[in-house]
């Protein structure tokens, strides 16, 4: 009788033994795939980009982040950059971001951690002085001439709320000196001006 039990005993602890071993396995399975889910990115372009189906437009890169709205399914929303599976994107001029994988981005994904790493080399010592010229002329490639693909506000700040200077007219052209975070820089009738990159085209 005592054998019995004993043998009772040993399978009913093997097999809780085994219960935990698969639920720690299956713990650190789910862990490993949410870290490697974001050692990747996608290398694009700014640029207009469709929604896959619908999603929220948060203001941070987490799902408890506020949100700032829900994009339809084949609606279009600017795309700024992609970060370890969160996209940046201007949101009805506000900065949002939306889960990369409910966007078609054309692009590439990169491994971070496959990746290589190149080494920084030591720069060299250079005895040529920048002269003036060189650096006028380095600042004139950077700045473009573009067109509004629609009346756009042309405002004194990065801000849809600052002071409006004047109206860009569709097919009009401007040149910008410098693009963040959703906002091109202008030089509009001898003033600095910015206007939201989106409603901007180089064609």
């Amino acid at each position: 009788m005592n054998n019995v039990m004993n043998r009772k005993s040993t399978k009913m602890v093997a097999a809780a033994g085994l219960a935990l071993t698969l639920a720690f396995t299956t713990v650190g399975a789910g862990t490993f795939n949410a870290d490697a889910a974001q050692t990747t990115k996608y290398v694009a372009k700014p640029q207009m980009v469709t929604a896959k189906s619908d999603v929220k437009v948060r203001a941070g890169e987490s799902t408890k982040s506020k949100v700032l709205g829900i994009l339809k399914k084949g609606e279009k929303v600017y795309f700024v950059k992609d970060d370890y599976g969160w996209s940046k994107v201007t949101y009805k001029g506000k900065t949002g971001y939306v889960g990369t994988r409910y966007l078609n981005i054309p692009g590439k994904q990169v491994d971070s951690k496959k990746a290589p790493v190149k080494k920084a080399t030591p720069a060299k010592a250079s005895t040529k002085k920048v002269t003036p010229t060189k650096k006028t002329t380095s600042k004139a490639q950077a700045s473009k001439t573009v067109i509004a693909k629609t009346a756009v506000n042309v405002r004194a700040s990065q801000s849809k709320t600052s002071k409006v200077l004047g109206v860009l007219k569709k097919g009009e052209k401007v040149t910008v000196v410098k693009e963040s975070r959703g906002w091109s820089q202008v030089t509009y009738k001898g003033k600095t001006g910015y206007v939201a990159t989106q409603f901007l085209s180089t064609k």
